[in-house]
């Protein structure tokens, strides 16, 4: 684990290799006194000599000196940001260099020559989070924020890290926190409120405790769509050997991935594309055909597809014209188990009509397949719909509840599904007469789960682990 302190720290937050420019990220109180010794102040909006003297959130163009030498190193943009308005809540500098490897290598030597050290991986966040910048589910969120790929993904990462979560959370709590402290009366002092009152304020607390506990169960509904996001939907197609996958991958990557032949068998191995269909993050696996074969390389392939199948959450069953409804129904009962979406895919519908097909549907159905579309990848025929399927299996998933607020992290969902758990128990011990110090401890359990993810009660090691999880610069 790092050994995190209180001094200026420096990383460089854009990516590695040659861009137009880079952004070199310092931050710490007195960073702009240390920063002072390897930069070069040449105009700015007011006479200015010094980066430290800058005003908070201005620009001067200047450049980076090696502080041994006075040698230039490159002209930059300087930004200043006084503490606590900016990102970690601390004076920050940010510098806007060109971004060759060696200027970006060159920038940081000399800074940390004037005694600013490197940062950790995440240690910008980490600090935000420290000081009251933003909550741990808001500083998690911006890593979510970083590797989105798809529309979907980045709304969903933003409304994260914009603290809509936090927003729902701090409601959640303080309900909570509220109905625990109108129990606590119940348990310390005899209260002189007759019967009925008595009654009438337990009723109220159960009302709010059913609300708080339906705002943490339509978070954790939510984790159905905010999975497929965080984690991709996982697409397998499957098949005999010359079923049209490897010609169908190819199709909806857009690009010819896959090899594909009239040999049975070309494809040996799992290949994974990705792709964004309508803003959803989709892993398509094209699989070796499945068959019986003594060839040892194509049978460690054909293990390797039924995997696949088994981990995927939809598979894409190809049944071409030749295949006849006992080979298909054997086929598909062996992956039927361990996939609840199965979509029969009669593919090189150019080359005619399965002759078996109406024997074959009506097969598949008593297996509990429903979904029957023809499909040609030659021509591009239906493969519209095929993306259709896969929309609709993600409008289907929980969250409708809580659309424009969806749970990405499993961290976050363990959590809230064991607070939901804890304040089931709460709610039990009421309508059981289980005694109010009952319902209170299961409530302060309920709240030790929740402030996990909003910070207040994680651990340093926890933290540390999370932020060490980020990239360095962020």
């Amino acid at each position: 684990m790092y050994s995190y302190d209180d001094e200026p720290i420096c990383a460089c937050s854009t990516p590695a290799g040659i861009s137009g420019i880079a952004v070199i990220r310092i931050s710490g109180n007195g960073c702009g006194k240390l920063a002072d010794k390897c930069s070069v102040i040449i105009r700015s909006s007011g006479d200015y000599s010094k980066l430290s003297e800058l005003p908070g959130y201005t620009c001067a163009f200047g450049y980076v000196k090696d502080p041994s030498t006075d040698l230039k190193v490159d002209e930059v943009v300087f930004t200043h940001f006084e503490a606590p308005h900016s990102y970690t809540g601390e004076e920050m500098v940010e510098i806007s260099s060109h971004g060759s490897g060696a200027v970006k290598q060159e920038i940081l030597k000399c800074l940390g020559m004037s005694g600013i050290r490197m940062a950790y991986p995440g240690e910008f966040s980490r600090r935000a989070f420290i000081n009251g910048k933003m909550s741990l589910a808001s500083a998690e969120a911006v890593m979510d924020v970083i590797n989105s790929e798809t529309e979907r993904q980045l709304e969903a990462a933003g409304s994260l890290m914009s603290g809509k979560l936090s927003e729902e959370i701090d409601h959640i709590e303080k309900n909570l926190y509220d109905q625990a402290a109108m129990l606590e009366t119940f348990t310390e002092f005899d209260t002189e409120d007759d019967e009925a009152e008595e009654n009438a304020k337990l009723e109220t607390v159960k009302d709010n405790l059913s609300d708080c506990h339906d705002r943490l169960t339509a978070l954790c509904e939510g984790y159905g769509k905010g999975r497929i996001l965080s984690e991709r939907l996982r697409v397998a197609l499957l098949g005999l050997p010359n079923s049209g996958k490897s010609t169908l991958l190819n199709t909806l990557t857009g690009f010819d991935r896959a090899i594909v032949t009239e040999v049975a068998g070309t494809t040996r191995d799992t290949i994974e594309v990705q792709v964004n269909i309508n803003g959803i993050p989709v892993t398509l696996i094209d699989t070796a055909g499945i068959r019986e074969t003594e060839d040892i390389i194509e049978s460690m392939g054909i293990g390797r597809a039924i995997e696949a199948g088994r981990g995927a959450d939809m598979i894409f069953y190809m049944i071409p014209p030749d295949m006849t409804a006992d080979e298909v129904y054997s086929g598909v009962q062996d992956i039927i188990e361990d996939c609840d979406s199965v979509t029969a895919v009669f593919s090189k519908s150019d080359a005619g009509e399965n002759p078996d097909r109406e024997e074959i549907e009506t097969k598949l159905k008593t297996l509990g397949i429903k979904s029957f579309i023809s499909v040609s990848a030659e021509e591009d025929l239906n493969i519209d719909k095929l993306e259709d399927v896969i929309i609709d299996y993600y409008n289907e998933l929980g969250g409708g509840a809580s659309e424009g607020l969806l749970i990405t992290n499993s961290r976050h969902y363990s959590k809230f599904h064991k607070a939901c758990k804890k304040l089931a128990l709460a709610l039990d011990a009421l309508d059981n007469n289980l005694g109010t110090e009952v319902c209170a401890s299961a409530l302060r359990a309920c709240l030790d789960e929740i402030g996990e993810v909003t910070g207040k009660t994680v651990s340093a090691t926890l933290a540390d682990t999370i932020f060490s999880r980020f990239c360095i610069g962020k």
